[in-house]
């Protein structure tokens, strides 16, 4: 069987990029506990909520919503695929995040659009993962 080629648009050692379900944000107080307690990023087309909590099983759940005022259910499912996509394949930069500090990370990726390139989301996407990481790492106070 013919070996895969790595990604051109991520540069992190060669490994498999996978993304389980055990990882998905899943649970209704999940969701209500990340909107009514979180930390907001935005870019033109996605926002990032993210939230901490002290535990030692540390891990990082995430989840992706695309609102319905977006569009139909074939585009809104279209853009979760994609962000859901640009996440997986770029979920590398928060290696190591959760157990350097201790904490349980809890994410959403909002859509703001549904009329997106991949390549956009993908930019997009390592913008918000990079901002989160150095705000979680210069943050002092105990979450």
């Amino acid at each position: 069987m013919r070996r895969k080629e790595p990604s051109k648009h991520t540069n992190s050692p060669d490994r498999r990029f996978t993304l389980s379900k055990s990882a998905i944000l899943r649970g209704k107080r999940n969701f209500q506990r990340l909107f009514s307690n979180s930390t907001l990023i935005t870019t033109p087309s996605v926002k990032l909520r993210f939230a901490a909590y002290l535990n030692s099983a540390a891990g990082i759940r995430v989840g992706f919503v695309a609102p319905k005022k977006t569009g139909n259910a074939v585009k809104r499912n279209r853009t979760k695929r994609l962000l859901r996509e640009a996440y997986r394949l770029n979920q590398h930069i928060l290696d190591g995040l959760t157990e350097q500090l201790n904490i349980e990370l809890h994410f959403l990726f909002i859509a703001r659009h549904t009329n997106l390139t991949f390549h956009t989301l993908q930019k997009e996407v390592v913008t918000l993962l990079e901002n989160m990481r150095s705000r979680l790492l210069s943050n002092n106070s105990p979450f």
